[in-house]
């Protein structure tokens, strides 16, 4: 597996909500590859971008797909029928007003009013091993993580939180920034005991989203501002921010403003529908 194919797989999880693996790696072909259907389309539309095909067509368990090129990365998402292709910054989509480019970290106008059915509600189990470790210690309960076994905990000069309990296990924790993505898995090893929690608060929250139109967004623990009164809860990939807290339903929604740079001016604002919560 080629440390581009690695690179984008790991892209296509934040950038267009993908499992976080896929079935298997893409294994040398019997024979030449191909472009097909959705993809061959989109490189009709742009082939110096696209450039040639690596692998065939890869298919995920949901039924999305990818495709490695000499340039990057193809993608096609089932739920909404949505194809495009990223170098690794920039991504070219074949969407309702034909073929638009943006960065990966921004998202069109109908991107953002995206829909799902419902939002899928999760509670979060964390893994026992990790690929990364550290040694620290942890100083209060989380504040990203309203439950009873999330913690606040610091290795050197590095917050980490959340940072989960493990059941049977005194010693160590494991500490998750994204769960889409387990690169970003790390295992803290105790130094000292943990404190005594707080009391888990009347009102809790997720720590982590993902919205309709595939963008991810953290918790902010630190101090962060307020728009008309509410605090601005989450950040989010595409630079936009949830101010307050997502709103329950069978289809959880989120009020998302884009701020004016180095300011809290509102220069754009949107209720988003949200596909994935984290608890």
């Amino acid at each position: 597996m080629s440390r581009l194919w690695l690179a984008l797989v790991a892209l296509a999880v934040v950038s267009f909500g993908l499992l976080p693996a896929v079935e298997a790696a893409p294994a040398a072909q019997p024979g030449p590859c191909q472009f097909v259907l959705g993809f061959q389309t989109l490189h009709n539309l742009i082939p110096n971008i696209v450039g040639d095909c690596v692998t065939n067509e890869q298919h995920n368990t949901n039924g999305d797909a990818l495709q490695e090129t000499t340039n990057g990365l193809l993608v096609w998402r089932k739920a909404d029928n949505f194809t495009a292709f990223t170098d690794g910054f920039r991504t070219w989509v074949n969407g309702p007003f034909g073929l638009q480019e943006r960065l990966n970290t921004q998202r069109f106008d109908w991107e953002k009013n995206a829909k799902v059915a419902s939002t899928q509600v999760i509670n979060f189990v964390p893994p026992q091993t990790t690929s990364q470790q550290v040694s620290g210690s942890c100083f209060a309960s989380s504040l990203a993580a309203t439950r009873a076994d999330a913690w606040r905990c610091m290795s050197d000069s590095t917050i980490y939180d959340p940072c989960f309990s493990l059941p049977g296990n005194s010693s160590s924790l494991t500490c998750v920034m994204n769960p889409l993505d387990s690169s970003t898995f790390v295992t803290l090893n105790l130094t000292q005991p943990l404190p005594a929690p707080s009391p888990v608060p009347a009102e809790t929250h997720p720590w982590f989203l993902q919205l309709a139109d595939q963008t991810v967004c953290n918790f902010f623990t630190g101090a962060t501002g307020g728009v008309n009164g509410e605090r601005i809860n989450y950040g989010c990939s595409d630079g936009w921010d949830i101010v307050g807290l997502p709103q329950m339903g069978t289809t959880w929604t989120a009020s998302e403003v884009l701020l004016a740079p180095n300011s809290l001016n509102v220069q754009e604002s949107a209720t988003v529908e949200i596909a994935t919560v984290w608890q």
